[in-house]
Parts: C-alpha cells; structure tokens; sequence
C-alpha cells in the first residue's frame, strides 16, 4: 500500500476514488515512449541476425520504414557465395517493390498501403517489378496470408529473397528482415526450408 501511495504521488498509478481500484497512470506511459524512442534495433538484433545467417549460409538484411521508402541499416553478408548484392547500409529503395517493403505494408490497413503507392515513383526496376495496382494489392494479400513476404528479382536480377515484418506492440512494422540468395539456390523448396529459421529469427 505504501508503495502504491508513492507510484499515485508520481503520477505511476491512478486510484479511483469511487471504487478504490487502481490503475496504471500516464508516466508509464511516458516512460514506455522513452523506452521505444531510445532502442537501438540495430544492437538488439545483431546476435539473432548473426546466428540467422550462420544457421541458413544466406545474406540477412534489416530495414527500417523512411516515408515511402525502406532503408538498410545492417547487414551480414553470405562469406561463402560467390554473387556479391549491390545492397548496402543507408541504401534506400522504394517500399512497393522490395520483400522487405511489401513485408512491412502488409502489416498497415489497406488505406495506408494505397497512400504509399499512390504517392510513389512506380516504375519497372526490372521486367519482374510489380507496377500493376490490382496486382500489387492481391501481392499484399498474399502477405498477409502467408506471413512472409518475396521479392522475386523485382529490384535486382538474379536474387530472390524471403522477408519478414518486424511488428511492434501494435502489430504494426516499421521495420523487417530479409534473406536473400541467387535465383539458382533461392528455389521454392529452398523458400520454404528458409522460412521457419526467417520467423525464428523475427521473433527473436
């Protein structure tokens, strides 16, 4: 009781005066704004990305939502494969047409996802890229469906990857994770060997 009299002083705890019940008060939620304003996402995830590419020998990428563009903002690079990606930190490339991107819209409501399209460059980054409207939006459905998102060459010729959302307590993402891979390797079957570690990883 003493303490929860100190934590009503600070502001912590609201207390009822009808029914005496007791309630978190608004500096936790100042605090939790603190919290989240000051994470640092890169050092957080750096050991789970770390493993993530040791466990699956595939190039991991993290992302972070900018406007209407993603930008990478860390990356562990496959040693053992010969295709070097042109991808590297503080790259900037539309949402619309990377996995990491389409990952991270799935997770907004269909409003917002028109928005950033409507607002975008859409052009064919090569003959793979979505620029289709009707066909974007059945993409961000499938997304939805099954959790993970792909780019199938629609930025660079000859990779594929498989991404995921990083959602926040909201079950919003403004952030996402990615394995990528040659088109030669990056098969369905391989997609789908990649998924359970991609997720593992996610949570993580």
């Amino acid at each position: 009781h003493r303490l929860l009299t100190s934590m009503c002083a600070r502001g912590y705890v609201q207390r009822d005066a009808e029914t005496s019940v007791y309630r978190a008060g608004m500096r936790l939620c100042e605090m939790s704004s603190y919290i989240v304003d000051n994470l640092d996402i890169v050092e957080r995830a750096r050991a789970s990305l770390e493993r993530l590419e040791q466990c699956t020998d595939e190039t991991v990428h993290l992302v972070m939502r900018d406007d209407k563009d993603i930008v990478y903002i860390h990356k562990v690079d496959n040693g053992s494969s010969a295709l070097r990606m042109f991808s590297r930190i503080g790259m900037r490339l539309p949402l619309y047409c990377t996995g990491v991107g389409k990952a991270i819209l799935a997770t907004w409501d269909t409003a917002e996802v028109r928005d950033v399209w409507q607002h975008s460059d859409v052009h064919a980054w090569t003959e793979h890229t979505i620029v289709d409207e009707d066909a974007f939006f059945r993409e961000i459905d499938k997304v939805r469906q099954l959790g993970y998102a792909l780019d199938n060459e629609e930025n660079e010729l000859g990779v594929r990857c498989i991404a995921a959302a990083i959602p926040d307590y909201r079950g919003r993402a403004s952030y996402a994770i990615s394995l990528s891979a040659p088109v030669s390797r990056m098969t369905d079957q391989r997609v789908a060997e990649l998924r359970a570690p991609l997720m593992a990883a996610r949570d993580e």
